[in-house]
């Protein structure tokens, strides 16, 4: 198994940071959330406790998933990408029907599909929204 973080964003407001990986898993089944807590925390040197994995998803085809992950704990204020500027107008653009938020969607330059689906997730949970924002992310 070779695990890769692509991306670690930190949010001092809510004490998190969100990572963003892959995982190789050739000749081997998805790898499970607890194998992943035990190889995050120890690339990243905190407690298993302080990491909730989120979703992971193998590619379709492919002997390689992506995953989602946030490290709880002591997050520091400077050098921030906050995670939390995009969510209101993420909420916005899913505020609609199914159909116009697809199409608002569709006409945005580098959507980030992944907080896209969370914030579904967080308020309006559809089921058709969140299957295309899944084929997106697996895309």
């Amino acid at each position: 198994m070779k695990v890769e973080i692509k991306e670690r964003k930190k949010n001092p407001v809510l004490d998190r940071r969100l990572i963003k990986g892959t995982v190789e898993h050739t000749d081997e089944a998805t790898p499970s959330s607890e194998s992943l807590k035990g190889f995050l925390s120890e690339e990243l040197g905190c407690d298993e406790e302080s990491i909730e994995i989120k979703k992971i998803f193998t590619m379709p085809g492919m002997q390689k998933s992506k995953f989602w992950a946030r490290e709880h704990g002591e997050v520091e204020s400077e050098t921030v990408e906050e995670e939390g500027g995009e969510d209101e107008g993420y909420e916005e653009i899913l505020s609609g029907s199914i159909s116009d938020s697809k199409d608002k969607i569709e006409g945005m330059e580098g959507p980030d599909y992944e907080r896209l689906l969370e914030v579904e997730k967080e308020n309006k949970d559809r089921k058709g929204m969140k299957k295309y924002l899944e084929k997106k992310v697996g895309e």
